[in-house]
């Protein structure tokens, strides 16, 4: 026989951890002055019990929770009819849940509204031959209380169904579990009510009426009760409050009309305000306001507002309400919500009594706030004195058995808070929303809720020198995210270093902690030094460096958390809403600004032009790559250097990871392109004239060779200090560099050119000395009447043509030699060029990446 029970209500609720608030109906509507629900008499919403109606079944009126107060279902189930889908609803609350076996989703309604839905698949069909409700496998998981319509559904009833249903416009039975079927009652009392009543919702506000009291006490309970004080801005409110007091409290009693309300001029004499908000208009009693500047508080009489002296008077307070309150208590480690939540309730003015959802009570016993538990009745704690003396709030409690497995300390500290989801209780249970916690400003009147912030909870055993190991295999290895920020970058090439101001940052999780308090602006996640000494950070060593460098955890560095996931849950052991980060999806990031000199092995040969690639090394050396590795998917460099150095143009970063070696190793790869500009300028377009003067002189008169020479030899001068002054400037290598190609050619090519001088003038003058001196010119001693010799005369006439002949013979010969000379110096000038340019492009294209 397989039970199905109706039960299955308890087990959809714990399908929903992430949102326990807003699937549990809130308590019916309370009177004036509520009085707690009471088992031995009608619930308040049943205004009349009726002989016939609808069935309402009363579990455990005394509150003992039991294994045998149950309710069996009398109609007839068959075990082989498996249900995929289903709808579930019963009331007081209305209350269903369904689940699309199609969609894999399960959807919660509170009074015909959707409360919450979520994906989640039950893998397994719903069957069985017996149906029970009232009572779970435990006793503390049994029903105390009113239970009616209990149906369900072989299919996912619509929103337009369920809305009708809850509103008492239709009223369906279920096709598999059918309350009008009936059920075999185990210490279980039955009664009939009208159907319309079970949708009746009490409307208008409640009240709760506190005795004579200062200012300050009477704030505090309005707000600690998760409400306001009376406002008295209106006539209509005061009428209102002073016929309500009429029909409970005497005249002669001392509240009959008293009351402090919340208008007060403390901050501004004259300017009236609710908090720190203005009023344009309060309804004053006649003749008022008429106090000094020391009445600064508003008092409702039977003609209005007065305004009264804040710090001697006494009045008595009241407390609005427009829907009632849910509490909670925490600090218990308590896991089931019914242990956790509260409704206030009151019997008298004065009297306050909070009344769980389980088992539990929290009351005034004897004069001492007791928490109490009712179905063993037992006391499980008593509260220290306090100002106000009312639980609200944090309070310090004395335990009488163990809380949270506290070991050796009998008083703790709890919280009864009337705060709703993703807010924060203050000390003096004020709320605020909970994204204003520790946000490093003060949002709580106490300024609590900067208090205690606490990043990181570390579990027991946890060991600093070990690093984090992934969920998994024993061979995955833990991922380290390394972000680098490059600020500044400089290269000296003639020391050969890359000088680099960067921030480094290094991410990675360790899931063996639990953060909170953790914001999305992660700026607010810093953590305190003493904190970050107790964790385990990874160490990366900077590989090419002068000296042995590497990461530092010291005063400049900043560990942060990085909020990535939303929490996981709440604290249950925390006397605050405290909401859990898991570490395995959280990151945390070390970051730390660097000035580094790395080494950098420069390639000259084709200086100026030279296309050069510096790195930036690193390895991890907290363990080797079989614990820790660089994420080659998530890490990154960022350049925001200027990227025109004075010699280079830098290039796109990139990071190159290693697979070799025992260590993870990345290597940040950063290219350089010189800026010729300097070379042109200072080297080539210099020496270019220079070659142009030295080759002029090529046209000079070869009869002045003096002049030719001297400019030549002062071309070649200056060429050989420049070069000189060129490699200075540069480290000394045992290659040639093409700027060195250059100003040997252009010293090689002068030197040329003084050869040709030598050889023109040789060429034009050969040996002219010899030549003039070789015919003697004989003087002529005939007389002057003496008749020259004919023959003689002849002779001499040509020896001197004959010179002539040779001498243009030689010119002309020297002629061609200044031409050739010439035309050899230009052809080898172009011809180096076409090589030198031609293989400096060729280089320049294969290096350069694309």
């Amino acid at each position: 026989m397989r039970t199905w029970p109706v039960v299955l209500l308890v087990a959809l609720l714990k399908l929903n951890p992430a949102s326990p608030n807003s699937i549990l109906p809130q308590p019916t509507q309370a009177h004036p002055i509520q009085q707690p629900p009471s088992l031995t008499q009608p619930t308040p919403t049943l205004t009349a019990w009726c002989a016939e109606g609808v069935e309402v079944l009363r579990f455990q009126e005394d509150r003992v929770a039991t294994t045998d107060t149950v309710a069996w279902y009398k109609g007839d189930l068959n075990l082989t009819r498996h249900l995929r889908s289903v709808t579930l609803c019963c009331r007081w609350h209305h209350l269903c849940f369904t689940y699309d076996h199609l969609r894999h989703v399960i959807s919660t309604y509170v009074d015909g509204e959707l409360n919450n839905e979520q994906e989640y698949d039950i893998v397994r069909t719903i069957a069985g031959d017996k149906a029970k409700v009232g009572q779970g496998a435990e006793p503390e998981r049994s029903l105390s209380g009113d239970l009616t319509q209990v149906n369900v559904w072989d299919r996912p009833l619509s929103a337009e169904e369920i809305h009708s249903i809850a509103e008492c416009k239709t009223d369906p039975q279920g096709n598999y579990v059918s309350w009008e079927v009936g059920w075999t009652l185990h210490q279980v009392t039955s009664r009939d009510v009208p159907l319309a009543d079970l949708c009746k919702r009490e409307t208008g506000k409640t009240y709760f009426w506190f005795p004579r009291q200062p200012i300050r006490t009477a704030k505090y309970l309005c707000r600690a009760l998760g409400t306001y004080q009376l406002l008295g801005t209106t006539r209509e409110e005061i009428t209102t409050i002073v016929n309500v007091t009429s029909t409970i409290f005497p005249k002669t009693h001392n509240c009959y009309t008293d009351y402090w309300t919340s208008v007060n001029d403390e901050l501004e004499e004259g300017v009236w305000r609710i908090d720190k908000t203005p009023v344009k208009k309060v309804y004053w009693a006649p003749q008022e306001p008429n106090g000094m500047r020391y009445e600064n508080c508003g008092a409702i009489t039977v003609g209005g507002v007065s305004d009264v002296d804040c710090k001697v008077n006494r009045k008595c307070s009241v407390c609005t309400f427009s829907e009632p309150q849910r509490f909670s208590f925490l600090g218990t480690c308590e896991t089931e919500l019914r242990n956790v939540y509260f409704t206030a309730f009151q019997h008298k003015v004065g009297d306050l009594l909070f009344v769980g959802y389980g088992a539990y009570h929290i009351m005034r016993e004897n004069g001492t706030w007791t928490w109490f538990d009712v179905v063993i009745n037992k006391t499980i704690a008593y509260m220290d004195e306090s100002e106000p003396d009312y639980p609200m709030g944090r309070r310090w409690w004395l335990l009488e058995r163990p809380v949270c497995d506290q070991k050796n300390q009998r008083r703790r500290l709890l919280l009864l808070s009337p705060c709703p989801p993703h807010h924060f209780t203050c000390d003096d249970a004020t709320c605020i929303p909970h994204r204003k916690r520790c946000d490093l400003r003060y949002d709580c009147r106490d300024n609590s809720d900067e208090l205690n912030c606490h990043l990181i909870a570390f579990p027991e055993g946890y060991q600093k020198h070990l690093p984090p190991r992934p969920e998994g295999e024993d061979d995955v290895s833990l991922p380290i995210t390394l972000t680098i920020e490059i600020e500044s970058l400089g290269v000296k090439t003639m020391d050969m270093v890359m000088e680099v101001s960067y921030k480094l940052e290094l991410s990675w999780k360790d899931n063996r902690l639990t953060y909170q308090n953790i914001k999305i602006n992660n700026t607010l996640n810093i953590l305190a030094e003493a904190v970050v000494k107790k964790l385990w950070t990874p160490q990366v060593a900077f590989i090419n460096t002068i000296k042995s460098e590497h990461t530092l955890m010291d005063t400049d560095a900043t560990m942060l958390i990085d909020r990535l996931a939303p929490p996981f849950g709440m604290d249950i052991a925390a006397p605050a809403e405290v909401e859990l980060f898991s570490g395995e999806t959280n990151p945390l990031a070390a970051r730390r600004k660097y000035g580094t000199v790395f080494l950098c092995d420069l390639n000259l040969a084709l200086y100026p032009f030279d296309l050069q690639v510096c790195f930036m090394h690193f390895k991890i050396t907290s363990a080797t790559r079989s614990f820790l590795h660089f994420d080659p998917f998530t890490s990154i460099v960022n350049n925001s250097a200027n990227n025109l150095l004075v010699e280079y143009e830098i290039g796109e970063m990139t990071l190159v990871h290693s697979s070799h070696g025992a260590f993870s190793e990345v290597r940040v790869r950063v290219p350089l392109t010189r800026r010729y500009g300097y070379a042109f300028l200072n080297i080539y377009i210099p020496t270019l004239v220079l070659l142009i003067v030295s080759y002029v002189t090529l046209f000079f008169r070869p009869a002045i060779f003096d002049t030719r020479m001297m400019a030549a030899l002062t071309v070649q001068l200056v060429i050989a200090t420049l070069f000189s002054q060129v490699s200075a400037s540069l480290p000394k290598t045992s290659y040639f560099k093409m700027v060195d190609v250059w100003l040997i050619f252009c010293i090689g090519i002068t030197f040329l050119t003084i050869i040709f001088h030598v050889i023109v003038d040789t060429a034009v003058h050969r040996s002219p000395a010899n030549d003039l001196t070789s015919t003697k010119m004989t003087p002529d001693l005939t007389p002057v009447n003496t008749v020259p010799d004919n023959t003689k005369l002849w002779a001499q006439k040509k020896v001197k043509t004959k010179l002539r002949e040779d001498i243009g013979t030689r010119f002309l010969s020297g002629g061609k030699v200044v031409t050739g000379t010439k035309i050899v110096v230009a052809t080898v000038f172009f011809l180096f060029n076409i090589c030198y340019w031609g293989y400096i492009l060729n280089e320049y294209t294969r290096l350069k990446p694309v």
